[in-house]
């Protein structure tokens, strides 16, 4: 069985020809800088993809064990790590929404401009296979930078995906509480703890306003 962690034993073919920009390689950089690649940064990419499809695996299921693998270290705050997954899977599989999900991650935490991250988020909710969770972490995004009704446009496209996209109800919950919809804001709140997605204190909170 092919795992995805054996994608990390030619994760160095991607550092080769590496550049500084923001004092950061350009492998660890979202999809590679966007920099246009020299002849031998090509030649290296191809090496990468051929490595792939010795272990008879397709581009695009190379891409989902890239990404298990970044979201994986994601979690643990590897974000280097995760960075360079994101990146092996966009180059596998530049149509998989999840890799520009990871890049708006990445870049918000990196405290790129606002206007950056959404453009990830956008390319992200864009593409057709992308899981449910990057349009509930576009919503959240949106409600920190004020724009409530895009937030609640974002996060019922996650509902209508998936009926339990997590943490979708206790964001929505929250933004009609910011909007002065306590009533609504109760409501979500109750609906987000019936499928155990938020805290009984959120609930609580939300309800007693």
């Amino acid at each position: 069985m092919k795992r995805y962690w054996l994608l990390a034993s030619i994760a160095a073919l991607l550092s080769i020809g590496s550049a500084l920009a923001d004092s950061l390689p350009i492998n660890l950089l979202p999809m590679f800088g966007e920099s246009k690649k020299t002849e031998a940064m090509k030649r290296i990419d191809a090496m990468f993809i051929a490595s792939i499809e010795k272990l008879e695996l397709s581009r695009e299921e190379g891409a989902r064990q890239a990404l298990q693998s970044g979201w994986s270290s994601w979690v643990k705050r590897d974000v280097a790590t995760a960075v360079l997954r994101f990146n092996q899977a966009w180059l596998l599989d530049p149509e998989n929404g999840d890799a520009y999900h990871g890049f708006a991650l990445v870049t918000s935490v990196r405290d790129g401009s606002p206007s950056e991250v959404e453009r990830f988020f956008q390319l992200a909710v864009s593409k057709s296979k992308v899981s449910p969770v990057a349009f509930v972490d576009y919503g959240r995004f949106l409600w920190t930078q004020k724009q409530l009704d895009n937030s609640l446009v974002q996060l019922n496209k996650a509902l209508q995906l998936s009926s339990t996209a997590f943490n979708a109800r206790s964001n929505i919950s929250f933004v009609h509480f910011l909007k002065g919809d306590f009533g609504s804001a109760c409501n979500w709140a109750k609906d987000a703890q019936k499928n155990g997605k938020v805290d009984p204190s959120v609930k609580t909170i939300m309800c007693l306003v």
